[in-house]
C-alpha cells in the first residue's frame, strides 16, 4: 500500500515536470527578473498572450529554474525583468494630459510601469512605453526619452505626425546645436534625434 502511495506521487511529480517542460517550449522564454535587493533570478518569462488577440499581461508570469511553480510580478514586485534578451525596466512613470497634449513626470509617488528598453548610452536613454491600440488590438507603443537625473521624459513622435519638435526643443534646451537641427528640420527621425545628442550634446549639457 506504502509502494503504491509513493508510486503515485511519483507519477504526479513527473506529470508536473512534463507540463512544465511543455509550457517552457509552447508559451514561455527564456530571461531572468530583478528583484528590488538586486538579485537576479533565471527561469521562463511570459509578458503578454498569444494568438489574434494580444493582450499585455500587468504582472509577468514567471517560472524560476528548478521550480515547478509559477508566479506573477508587477512593476511594484521588481526592478526589472527580461524575456528573449529584450530588457523591460520597471519605473514610477505619470502620463498628464490636456488638450491632446501629453507629459510624461517621474516620481516614486507613481505607480510604476514596465518600460521597454531599447537604447541607453552616456546620459540619454529611450524608452518604448506600450500597449494594445484599442481600435485595431495592435500592439503599439510610445516613444520616450529620458535624461538621467530629469524628472520627466518627453515623448519623441506623435504617429504619423513625426517628431514633437516643440517638446524636444523644450527637453534639449541647453544644446544649441541639438535645437537648431530640430527646428531646421534637419532631423526627422528618432534615431537621428539620438544619435546627434549622443555625438553633440552628452558631454556637454548638464540636465536641468
Amino acid at each position: 500500500m506504502q509502494n503504491q502511495a509513493i508510486r503515485l506521487v511519483l507519477m504526479i511529480l513527473f506529470a508536473c515536470m512534463i507540463t512544465s517542460v511543455q509550457a517552457q517550449k509552447k508559451d514561455y522564454s527564456r530571461g531572468y527578473v530583478i528583484h528590488p535587493d538586486g538579485d537576479t533570478l533565471e527561469g521562463w518569462v511570459k509578458d503578454r498572450s498569444s494568438g489574434t488577440f494580444m493582450d499585455l499581461y500587468p504582472r509577468i508570469r514567471f517560472k524560476p529554474d528548478h521550480s515547478l511553480f509559477r508566479k506573477k510580478y508587477g512593476p511594484d514586485d521588481i526592478l526589472a525583468y527580461s524575456v528573449n534578451a529584450q530588457v523591460y525596466e520597471s519605473v514610477p512613470l505619470r502620463e498628464e494630459s490636456a488638450f491632446f497634449r501629453f507629459d510624461y513626470y517621474l516620481h516614486e509617488s507613481n505607480d510604476r510601469v514596465f518600460l521597454k528598453l531599447v537604447s541607453r548610452e552616456k546620459d540619454l536613454t529611450y524608452y518604448h512605453w506600450e500597449y494594445i491600440d484599442d481600435d485595431s488590438n495592435y500592439l503599439d507603443y510610445i516613444p520616450l526619452f529620458y535624461r538621467s537625473g530629469s524628472n520627466e521624459m518627453v515623448r519623441v513622435t506623435q504617429g504619423i505626425l513625426g517628431l514633437k519638435r516643440k517638446k524636444l526643443i523644450r527637453y534639449f534646451y541647453d544644446c544649441p546645436d541639438l535645437v537648431y537641427a530640430i527646428q531646421a528640420k534637419e532631423l526627422n527621425e528618432i534615431d537621428e534625434v539620438y544619435d546627434f545628442y549622443l555625438d553633440q550634446c552628452a558631454n556637454l549639457t548638464e540636465v536641468y
